[in-house]
Formats: structure tokens, C-alpha cells, sequence
């Protein structure tokens, strides 16, 4: 699991998680009548799925995710003084979201959601591409390149924060995750990225944008779609 560094690090967003479950194991208990078992009781597992659902909208980024969705139905369900049983139910969703993110499996689906965004965003600068539009389709192409590149190098453990693009390509051939000849094909890309940032239209091609966008979906294929 990786988890943005302004999130939390990965030790600490899995002791959370390991926190929460121990809590909901002790407040999914009711009363003889299968209620909450004091006013005390009920605020505490209010400020519990609180806490739940803040985690898990940090961990899983994409809204459709069904552990999301699950956590957030619950979560959002009015059972007044029964709020205990929305402990236990969401307790059993998130033992299961952690032993998916050890292994690795929310990751994956994260990263195939992410491809598709980015495939849809390169459709666009194909459009413009074609019809000639090189300025439009060069600031789409750069920032989807850039945000695959960096999406690479945090998979590949790779320190992204506040590095340039230049110094993330060498890295990433250093780890044999790129060769030297499409590290070149990348500087092209993080060329057209920095100057169309920088509205300095004039210092690249339309035949660099095109190249920046077949080699953005070469990295998507490779890396971010499983």
C-alpha cells in the first residue's frame, strides 16, 4: 500500500487501521436489547464511524471503490440507538480492506482506475493533436505524462515529492524500469510538460507532442494497468 505522504506514512495509516479495528471490536457490543449501552456508548461510536469513514476516503481514492461505497452507506444509515450494529458491520469491511491492501489488491485496482482516467484525458489530446490544435494537446499530454511518471516511481518506491522530472528519469532507469533509449523518449515528454506549463509555445512540436503522447500510453499499458 502506498499511501500520499501528506496522508500519513504506511506504518502509521496501518496502525490506524489496526487501531479502528481493535476499537470496533470492543463498541460493536450492545445490551441485552441489542442497543447501545449508554449515551457515553452511542457518542463513542458515532465519533468511531467518523473516524472510519476519514480513513478510508484517504486511503481509497476512487468513490466507486464498493469498500467505500459499503463504508459509506453504513456510515450515513440512521440507527439511533442500535448505532452499535453499524460498528460491527463496518468493523468486518475494514478487517477485509486491510488484509486487501496487504496484499497488495487495492493498489492494483487503484491504479487501473487511474489508467483509465488517463486514457480518456490522452483521447482528448489526440483530438487536439489532430486537428493541429499543438498548444491544447501539449498541456494535456504533459500533465498526464508527468502524473504517470511520478505514479510509477511512488510504485516503484522512488521518491517523487518536489523532485524534477529530469532527476525521476534518471532514477527510473537506475531501477531498470526505464532503458536508456526510452529515458530519451521521456525527456521529449517532460520537455513539452515544462514548456507548455510555461506557455512557451514556440519551443516545441506538434511531432513532440505526438511522441509525448504514444509513450505516456506505453508507460500507462506497462505499468499502471493490470
Amino acid at each position: 500500500m502506498r499511501v500520499r505522504k501528506e496522508n500519513g506514512s504506511e506504518g502509521e495509516v496501518r496502525k490506524k487501521f489496526e487501531e479502528l479495528i481493535n476499537a470496533g471490536d470492543q463498541l460493536k457490543h450492545g445490551n441485552q436489547h441489542d442497543q447501545v449501552r449508554s449515551e457515553g456508548h452511542r457518542q463513542e461510536c458515532i465519533g468511531w464511524l467518523a473516524s472510519v469513514q476519514n480513513i478510508v476516503h484517504l486511503v481509497v481514492n476512487n468513490p466507486d471503490n464498493p469498500y467505500r461505497t459499503s463504508v459509506d452507506k453504513i456510515c450515513n444509515t440512521n440507527r439511533g440507538y442500535s448505532v452499535q450494529q453499524s460498528v460491527g458491520e463496518v468493523t468486518v469491511v475494514l478487517t477485509s480492506l486491510l488484509k486487501d491492501i496487504d496484499l497488495g489488491l487495492l493498489a492494483s485496482i487503484e491504479a487501473q482506475t487511474r489508467a483509465s482516467v488517463f486514457d480518456n484525458f490522452l483521447d482528448h489530446a489526440k483530438e487536439y493533436a489532430k486537428h493541429k490544435l499543438k498548444n491544447e494537446a501539449g498541456v494535456i499530454a504533459g500533465v498526464v505524462f508527468e502524473d504517470t511518471l511520478r505514479g510509477i516511481c511512488r510504485n516503484t518506491g522512488i521518491e517523487e515529492k518536489d523532485k524534477k522530472l529530469d532527476f525521476l528519469i534518471t532514477e527510473l532507469v537506475k531501477a531498470g524500469t526505464l532503458t536508456e533509449v526510452k529515458a530519451k523518449r521521456a525527456r521529449v515528454a517532460a520537455h513539452v510538460r515544462t514548456k507548455a506549463t510555461h506557455a512557451q509555445w514556440a519551443e516545441f512540436a506538434i511531432e513532440d507532442v505526438n511522441t509525448t503522447i504514444v509513450f505516456t500510453e506505453e508507460l500507462i499499458q506497462k505499468n499502471l494497468e493490470r
